[in-house]
């Protein structure tokens, strides 16, 4: 006799009621609590429905809890890693080395376009838009505070850069993933995605430099300028070459595919011996600011600002929201609710259309969810799969629909790892940037109107 407590499937129904509860909680919580409360509340309510009314043992819900942290634990250690160079180029003089050099060259006019390229071309020669923001888009908000220009515009022009760039890069792990679940080469699957992320960045590109003519005639306050320039400079010796030294070598090696954690220690390791033989920093002082953080007191507000921050404990309020997230994403999938949506999604796929449209909604749906891209990559490959073979696509088109959906995504989502990193070094939220977010709109529509369309679709042969 089957045992009455014997687990069941969770139905579509249930899976979408769950989803608004989830949404419900995330608006209340919007200024009135912690977003790291509001991803326990909702794993508290998916473990107590997979319990209660889908019979799941509590012990198999904890150890798919277990196993999210061992899968994500790589993340919370590159987290660790960005606070110690934030800190540490910071204290060599790294950072605000690139700010003057920003402050000198760049206009509110130029700024715009200029960032966004700069962020796309460093994330593509990297692979890694994390690296990237945390490194050039913190010089370049440094920048953007400097002449004038709102910071959720220049952080609209900074993530979209960033993130086009990691997406668009054959050096990238999701893209790299897209190409591994779909057994096709990665860089295969880079040109499949020039008619929409590669269009999109040169749309991107000419938005940003028609927006930057609207602070043309506004003006620099050049007092200002040199005043920053010159409290900067009092604070540091400035000589480029050896300043951006740093940033050359994990940016190069970076390129060179090396492994991430070994190139970021380097990188903290030669700013440390800038800071120290060069700057003239103490040893002990600057080992206590990789653990609380760089501070500079100078007694002005807007200096303090630019050359203050980084260090482990900066980064330990994200990693709780990251850990929060892993509990939720452990318990989604115990549940089984991303498969239910999913599973949906793959059967009201009438034609090429609404397939492409399906699944790009697909992708972002289980990134949103799931807090990763990885997750709105690996589920939908093999729901997928089948329906685009139906449609006579081939898999580089189907590769594309969900990397152009989950490879943007993850900078939105309020407790995914790219968001938090976004919130610590750029010092805005998605809501800041979201209007400015010209790379993601710009691909989106571009994919779904050729999925409408017929433009650049892979027939199967």
């Amino acid at each position: 006799m089957k045992e009455r407590t014997q687990k069941r499937v969770i139905r579509f129904g249930e899976a979408f009621v769950l989803v608004v509860i989830f949404v419900i909680i995330f608006v209340l919580a919007s200024g009135r609590f912690p977003t790291g409360i509001a991803i326990l509340l909702c794993a508290m309510v998916s473990a107590a429905y997979g319990v209660a009314a889908l019979k799941i043992k509590w012990d198999d819900i904890y150890q798919n809890i277990l196993a999210m942290f061992a899968k994500g634990m790589s993340a919370v250690i590159i987290l660790l890693m960005v606070g110690l160079i934030s800190a540490s180029w910071l204290a060599s003089g790294t950072i605000p080395a690139l700010v003057i050099m920003g402050l000198k060259i760049l206009t509110p006019s130029t700024f715009l376009v200029a960032a966004f390229i700069a962020s796309a071309i460093v994330s593509i020669a990297t692979g890694s838009s994390w690296t990237t923001c945390a490194t050039v888009g913190v010089a370049l908000m440094g920048v953007a505070n400097g002449i004038g220009v709102p910071v959720g515009i220049a952080g609209g022009a900074i993530v979209s850069g960033c993130w086009i760039g990691d997406k668009w890069s054959p050096l990238s792990d999701t893209t790299n993933l897209g190409a591994a679940m779909t057994g096709e080469d990665v860089i295969d699957v880079w040109k499949k995605m020039l008619p929409t992320s590669g269009i999109g960045a040169v749309i991107a590109a000419v938005i940003f430099a028609v927006m930057g003519l609207r602070y043309a005639g506004s003006g620099m306050d050049k007092e200002k300028i040199r005043f920053l320039i010159d409290g900067i400079s009092g604070q540091y010796k400035i000589n480029l070459v050896l300043l951006l030294i740093p940033i050359v070598v994990v940016v190069v090696l970076a390129a060179k595919k090396m492994p991430v954690l070994p190139v970021l220690v380097l990188g903290i390791v030669l700013a440390f011996g800038i800071a120290v033989f060069y700057q003239g920093k103490d040893p002990g002082e600057l080992l206590n600011a990789l653990y609380n953080g760089y501070v500079t007191d100078t007694g002005v507000a807007e200096i303090d600002k630019l050359l203050t921050g980084g260090g482990m404990l900066d980064m330990m309020g994200i990693m709780l929201i990251i850990f929060c997230a892993f509990i939720l994403a452990g318990t989604l999938e115990s549940v089984g609710v991303m498969s239910a949506l999913i599973s949906k999604m793959g059967k009201i796929t009438g034609n090429r259309g609404t397939l492409v449209l399906s699944s790009y909604i697909s992708a972002v749906l289980c990134t949103y969810l799931g807090g990763t891209a990885y997750t709105g990559v690996v589920l939908n490959t093999g729901m997928f799969e089948q329906p685009y073979k139906d449609a006579g696509l081939d898999k580089l088109t189907m590769a594309r629909s969900l990397l152009e959906g989950s490879g943007h995504t993850n900078a939105l989502v309020p407790w995914c790892g790219s968001h938090v990193l976004i919130v610590s070094t750029l010092g805005i939220t998605f809501k800041d940037f979201l209007p400015f977010y010209y790379s993601f709109w710009v691909s989106s529509i571009l994919l779904i109107v050729y999925g409408f369309t017929g433009w650049f679709m892979g027939k199967k042969s």
